[in-house]
């Protein structure tokens, strides 16, 4: 499970990365193949990624991570 907020506006997100099958976003499920389960693997609480969108890329830091 990780908590990220959004630098841009503030909002504190919580997701879990599990299986393709077990993904379900209105339950804050993502897979692991998901583009932001991507950006994700090996960063650390306190760092900032960023997720590529079409118009602009959203930057999120990584506030917890838990098992």
């Amino acid at each position: 499970t990780v908590t990220l907020i959004n630098k841009v506006s503030g909002n504190v997100q919580k997701f879990r990365i599990v299986g393709v099958d077990e993904a379900d976003i209105s339950k804050g499920k993502i897979s692991f193949i998901s583009p932001l389960a991507k950006v994700l693997i090996n960063k650390k609480t306190g760092e900032r990624v960023a997720l590529k969108r079409d118009k602009e890329d959203t930057v999120f830091e990584i506030i917890e991570i838990s098992y």
